[in-house]
């Protein structure tokens, strides 16, 4: 039966391989062009350097986000049509009538059909990860130095997530199938249930992998309106973090819904410098009015109930926790819908 399937699908198993296979070859390539291209400071080659340069990391940036996109074509084109042909040319009666049953019949095509496509997805994984990010502390495009790891759409295309996403794709993909009996239907189904998942893990799902830490601020740093510039190694930069949640809290940690306008002024105006002053003078101006303001917004928050602000974070060493986590979510998905096909593979008929 393995060699059967085999035969029968080997140019739709080769397709799935390769697609995710040639889309990895081509992103190491673009990498080391870059890298032999590129300054050390990756973040800022966009910005008054080479255009072949900016030309390699833009192509990085829509290989990247392609691997997202592949489990969902994948679950179309491979996942549907795996069974939908079959059941629409009535070519099934054929496997059910030769003494095979019906579960080695259709867990003998999950298994030799997917199973490569979802190895091969790893592959590009594990490739996109090193061209985004084992090259450089930033990233190896601008976003990548303040959106983390943790964030859509780079989670998904890096590690084992696009694997796992292609797995549960594939299989949404056979379960239309087998429900609808309609390609075209069958098709659409999948389409929009399979990036609905993609969509739902991170706006949903994600954030609850973990209990986040809370880092806190007084209020006279939050209300500061400073930033603050300063030079450090590369080897020094921390990964950014991935903020899920911010509010002002009581004393006690409660958290206080503000309004938006709470606390603000109408005659808050950044001062203009006037045509007698020096730089001196105007930066001297504009430091009392940034101490005044914000002397302002505390006084009227504290009387408000608020004592800090807090944020909800993940740090990016729960980069692997979190990966591993949504790989067995899918998986674990995966496998309720196979066994729900099962039911499906029953009702056929020979």
């Amino acid at each position: 039966m393995i060699w059967v399937t085999w035969r029968q699908f080997r140019g739709t198993i080769l397709l799935g391989v390769l697609a995710p296979l040639l889309l990895a070859t081509a992103i190491a390539a673009v990498t080391f062009l870059a890298d032999r291209l590129g300054s050390n400071y990756v973040l800022f080659r966009c910005f008054g350097l080479s255009t072949t340069t900016c030309l390699t990391e833009s192509s990085l940036t829509l290989a990247s986000l392609a691997t997202i996109a592949l489990p969902v074509v994948l679950g179309v084109f491979v996942g549907v049509t795996a069974f939908s042909r079959d059941i629409e040319r009535r070519t099934h009666v054929l496997g059910l009538t030769q003494a095979v049953g019906r579960m080695r019949w259709y867990w003998t095509r999950v298994l030799v059909v997917f199973t490569p496509i979802v190895l091969a997805m790893v592959v590009l994984g594990y490739v996109v990860l090193w061209s985004r990010f084992g090259t450089s502390p930033f990233g190896s495009s601008f976003v990548d130095a303040f959106y983390s790891r943790l964030e859509f759409p780079t989670f998904g295309t890096i590690g084992v997530v696009p694997a796992g996403y292609t797995a549960l794709g594939l299989v949404i993909g056979s379960t239309a199938a087998l429900l609808l009996r309609n390609t075209i239907g069958a098709m659409v189904v999948t389409m929009v249930a399979t990036v609905a998942v993609i969509i739902a893990f991170p706006s949903l799902v994600r954030e609850h992998y973990a209990t986040p830490e809370v880092d806190r601020l007084t209020l006279e740093m939050s209300e500061s309106g400073r930033s603050v510039a300063y030079e450090v190694a590369p080897s020094d930069v921390q990964r950014a973090s991935w903020m899920v949640d911010s509010y002002y809290a009581d004393v006690a940690g409660r958290r206080i819904d503000l309004p938006y306008d709470a606390c603000s002024s109408e005659d808050d105006i950044w001062p203009d410098p006037r045509e007698d002053e020096t730089t001196a003078d105007y930066n001297d101006r504009v430091d009392a009015f940034l101490t005044a303001r914000s002397e302002a917004r505390v006084a009227c928050l504290t009387e408000l109930g608020a004592d800090h602000y807090e944020h909800l974070l993940f740090e990016d060493r729960m980069l692997w926790r979190f990966q591993f986590t949504e790989t067995a979510l899918c998986l674990l998905l995966s496998a309720l819908l196979a066994g729900g096909s099962t039911l499906a593979v029953r009702r056929l008929r020979p």
